[in-house]
């Protein structure tokens, strides 16, 4: 895939976004910017010089067409206000890309569901710790041992609740 087709796709994606009028700021640079050494993540999107930049992994590119256009529309959507973390907002964009243009847009994917070789440490498989809410159950999957983790009693979950870690064995 060249670098002109993953720019023809963001083009796209934009234009999508807008049709669902998801407010997507008129600074997302054209050009994506293909980056050949994360191992971990697909894609991510900076704030470059008061302008967004969406940049993607160079082994996103050996994914299907539609699974890059996904990776892509996870980015743009962080573009927008309030939407830079994975909260309720960014939610809410992600269910009206999925529901009309067949996306699988979320906050993890694996390897498998892009349908390329897992990379080392990239998506869920790789998760090893687990902190959980005692009160409504959320989870919130870790892969790594984080200082939040080391002080886990001084923290609280959006509904108040307790939290606890939780070692995953595989």
């Amino acid at each position: 895939m060249e670098n002109k087709d993953v720019n023809k796709y963001l083009a796209e994606i934009i234009s999508e976004a807008q049709e669902l009028n998801i407010p997507v700021p008129d600074n997302i640079l054209e050009e994506v910017v293909i980056n050949p050494r994360p191992k971990k993540r697909y894609g991510c999107c900076r704030k470059v010089s008061g302008s967004f930049q969406i940049e993607i992994s160079s082994f996103v590119l050996e994914c299907e067409p539609e699974k890059i256009k996904g990776v892509l529309a996870h980015e743009v959507l962080h573009t927008c206000r309030g939407c830079y973390d994975h909260g309720n907002i960014w939610k809410t964009y992600a269910k009206k890309m999925n529901a009309r243009y067949g996306y699988n847009i979320k906050r993890v994917s694996t390897g498998a569901e892009m349908g390329i070789e897992e990379q080392s440490g990239a998506g869920s498989e790789r998760i090893r710790y687990i902190i959980k809410c005692k009160s409504c159950g959320r989870e919130y999957p870790r892969q790594r041992y984080t200082c939040v983790m080391k002080k886990i009693n001084a923290y609280r979950c959006n509904c108040g609740g307790k939290l606890e870690v939780m070692d995953v064995k595989k």
